[in-house]
């Protein structure tokens, strides 16, 4: 699933930024193509030294990708000297993707995780694994009670919406507020299938109607009714959308104990995740 509103840019330097370069006589910077293409050669160069800057994952975006390489916008602070090198940007190679993420999957508007390398051309992406997506609506009150105490964050590349680094870091996955006049918040949380089931079951569900049930409410995308008919936790689909933008969704409702849930949510995915 990729993030709706990302306007896609060519992988060459955007021309805005191009013309600010250009105007402060900066050099365009060489990473945005790639090592090979500099001088005209296709010879394959050995790889430049290369060392991690600390031994934990970061979360972002990726902006661009062109199916071998692409660049990608970390969520938070990246604190190291080159952080501030091809405008923040860090890049990433398809050699790097994490065993089991494939080319094909990368695109831009997905949410990824990775450690971050440094060599002589600037900061690196490595083991770069791609993460899934689950849509959660809560009421306004609930969302309000959910996220006090946490400041948002904004970035040029998700529009309409506001992400939470604080909340992000407590729950083990990334938290982004579509910023949309409804009737309900949606939030849409990125991270592995385990960790965003544990994550939606334990802060974004109400009681339910049975005892030690809980009730949590996800988006479903209209045109995947049907494949969560066979779904653990009691699934209810609305009978109407319930959100026309970016894809008409209807509201899925699970409904059982905890760990019933959980299993839910996690199949869930995996049906969404085999569209």
């Amino acid at each position: 699933l990729s993030v709706k509103g990302l306007s896609p840019r060519n992988l060459a330097m955007p021309k805005a930024k191009a013309a600010k370069a250009k105007g402060k006589g900066e050099k365009s910077p060489q990473k945005w193509r790639m090592k090979g293409e500099l001088d005209g050669s296709s010879t394959e160069k050995a790889p430049a030294q290369r060392s991690r800057i600390r031994e934990a994952r970061y979360s972002g975006l990726v902006t661009e990708w062109r199916g071998y390489m692409g660049w990608l916008q970390p969520f938070g602070k990246v604190d190291h000297a080159q952080a501030s090198q091809h405008w923040g940007l860090i890049y990433v190679n398809q050699r790097d993707l994490a065993v089991g993420t494939t080319t094909p999957k990368m695109k831009e508007g997905m949410v990824v995780d990775f450690f971050v390398y440094t060599d002589t051309d600037g900061l690196g992406a490595e083991d770069v694994r791609s993460l899934s997506a689950l849509r959660v609506t809560l009421s306004h009150s609930e969302a309000k009670t959910l996220l006090r105490n946490n400041s948002p964050h904004w970035s040029e590349y998700l529009t309409n919406s506001e992400y939470y680094l604080g909340l992000s870091r407590d729950l083990g996955v990334m938290v982004r507020k579509y910023t949309w006049p409804n009737a309900f918040v949606v939030l849409e949380l990125w991270g592995g299938r385990k960790d965003l089931a544990k994550a939606a079951v334990s802060h974004m569900t109400s009681a339910g109607g049975g005892q030690g049930d809980r009730r949590l409410q996800l988006l479903l995308p209209e045109d995947l009714v049907d494949k969560v008919e066979h779904l653990p936790g009691k699934p209810k689909v609305s009978t109407h959308a319930v959100l026309e933008r970016p894809v008409a969704c209807r509201s899925l409702i699970l409904e059982a104990p905890e760990n019933e849930c959980e299993e839910a949510v996690i199949a869930f995915l995996d049906a969404m995740e085999k569209r």
